[in-house]
């Protein structure tokens, strides 16, 4: 009996080692499928709380936690992550896996259990103990990153009365700037498209209205966002219509160009150009002669001032300079000066662009020849826009938008001189800008033939005598120019060709000595020439 006792509890110790050992090796075998290392990767509770009062106990919660051990949320979020991270590997491997069928697999799952339990929140104990030592009560809080998320969203939660005011000005001044940025990325953008676009503006009055457009821009919003205070402030509305106005105003512009440079790329363009071409070849002649002419213009004048100029002085830099191209003859002057120069511009044209003195003699002659020149460029004006209207009957085809916004860039592409309205009216231009940007003036003293007139006769007061008898001669008038043609019976005096035959004939008025080799503007030494035979001549003595 004793022997069969020994052999039964022999077989159930070997039953137990042979069952431990075959879930040893099971347990081995899910750990290395699940990529852990025990079961012990995560613990029941993850903070031990002890509160010394039945209503502390009642209140504690996540918040009063984080506000005692504030360095203990990130530690929190991580452990959270983590065993987020297991759980979803336990849950898995609990729905599916290859180790059911297996002994002790019933076992192993209870365990996996437990620790997936584990893994689904952390868990803060907190135990209320009395001041003898008694265990009187237990409440356990679990957080899940539902938890964590709420108390990011809202980091408040966490502070005192006072950080909490400060967290909210922060935001308040947080949500202003982000606010001015928003307004200074929309004026940003057009500034941008403006620079982009400015020097491909082919429409009349183009880069101009783009100017002012951009102008008006820097005057409404640097200043006007900068100093708005509040998010909410209606001013918001006023300065966002008003960009939204210039926007569309520069968009329009843009896409307008952009029709007219779509025109001049398409094949019904490059028709008529190569029908015009064939009719152009007469006058080719003429118009490179006259386009010669518009380019040597602002060679008769004095220092040339032009730069490209930024509208805006923007010191914080929120807003990208625009640049545009000041008027030739341009100077940007003290409020002082320009005032000065309001009242005696001819003096201060002298002292800003003719700064030289001993070049006097020298722009004297220029102005002279500029007399002669712009009376020419108005006649030779007169003459195009006569041939412009013999071209008339092969433009029936073209967009009326091309010639109402471009008509000079049109015919200045079929190989037409264009002779611009600015040519012929060029003008000196005083300019002032306040330090800020807020103030700026401006005038101009046009170069009419009276105007150079008396240019001339400030220049030639300020000559020394010798200088002042040596340069004294009578002025190319219009009054002149016509009486010399009237003379010479409106007839060439070397070809004989005259405006009787040929209506659209260019007469120009020549000096037989020229005035560079100490001709003089005087009836003897005038003689009506056409265009022809005075490119001809030169300044040579014939």
């Amino acid at each position: 009996m004793l022997l069969f006792i020994i052999v039964v509890i022999a077989i159930i110790v070997t039953c137990k080692v042979i069952t431990e050992k075959t879930y040893k090796k099971l347990e081995v075998d899910v750990l290395a499928s699940l990529g852990l290392f025990s079961w012990n990767i995560v613990s029941h509770f993850d903070e031990y709380v002890t509160v010394k009062s039945r209503q502390a106990l009642e209140k504690y919660d996540e918040i009063k936690f984080f506000k005692e051990n504030k360095n203990k949320f990130e530690q929190a979020e991580r452990i959270i992550k983590r065993k987020c991270e297991i759980e979803s590997i336990l849950r898995k491997f609990l729905e599916h896996n290859e180790f059911k069928s297996r002994s002790q697999y019933r076992r192993l799952e209870k365990q996996i259990k437990i620790v997936w339990e584990n893994s689904r929140a952390y868990r803060i104990c907190v135990t209320y103990i009395s001041s003898a030592g008694n265990h009187l009560g237990e409440k356990v809080i679990a957080l899940t990153q539902y938890n964590i998320n709420k108390i990011k969203g809202d980091p408040s939660l966490l502070m005192g009365k006072g950080e909490y005011n400060k967290l909210l000005k922060e935001q308040q001044k947080e949500a202003l700037s982000q606010k001015h940025r928003m307004y200074y990325n929309r004026v940003n953008k057009i500034i941008d498209s403006a620079n982009e676009n400015r020097d491909s503006l082919v429409i009349k009055g183009g880069p101009d209205k783009l100017d002012r457009l951009i102008a008006q821009l820097f005057d409404r919003t640097i200043n006007s966002i900068k100093k708005i205070k509040t998010v909410d402030s209606e001013e918001w509305n006023i300065i966002g219509d008003f960009i939204s106005r210039i926007e569309n105003e520069v968009t329009k512009l843009i896409n307008s160009n952009n029709r007219i440079l779509s025109y001049y790329n398409s094949p019904a363009f490059f028709k008529i150009k190569e029908t015009c071409e064939i009719l152009m070849s007469t006058q080719r002649e003429f118009n490179e002669y006259i386009h010669e002419k518009v380019q040597t213009i602002s060679h008769l004048f004095g220092t040339k001032v032009v730069r490209n100029d930024t509208i805006t002085n923007d010191e914080y830099e929120y807003i990208r300079p625009y640049r545009k191209s000041i008027t030739p003859f341009t100077a940007e002057v003290s409020a002082t000066v320009f005032a000065s120069a309001e009242n005696n511009p001819l003096e201060y044209i002298v002292k800003y662009f003719y700064p030289n003195k001993t070049m006097y003699p020298e722009q004297i002659r220029k102005l002279q020849l500029l007399l002669e020149e712009l009376e020419t460029l108005k006649d030779a004006k007169l003459i195009i826009d006569n041939y412009k209207k013999d071209y008339q009957q092969y433009l029936g085809d073209v967009p009326h938008y091309v010639l109402e916004e471009d008509e000079a860039g049109f015919f200045s592409r079929l190989g037409f001189a264009i002779i611009d309205e600015s040519v012929l009216t060029v003008e000196y231009k005083f300019s002032y800008t306040s330090g800020g940007g807020m103030a700026q003036r401006s005038f101009t003293v046009p170069m009419t033939e009276d105007t150079i007139i008396a240019l001339i006769n400030v220049l030639e007061s300020k000559l020394t005598a010798s200088a002042f008898a040596k340069e004294q001669r009578t002025l190319m008038t219009k009054k002149l120019r016509d009486f010399i043609k009237y003379r010479d019976n409106y007839t060439c005096c070397t070809c004989g060709n005259s405006t009787h035959t040929e209506p659209n004939l260019l007469l120009e008025i020549d000096h037989i000595i020229p005035v560079s080799k100490g001709g003089t503007t005087v009836e003897n030494n005038l003689q009506t020439l056409c265009w022809k035979c005075n490119r001809s001549k030169g300044n040579k003595l014939v």
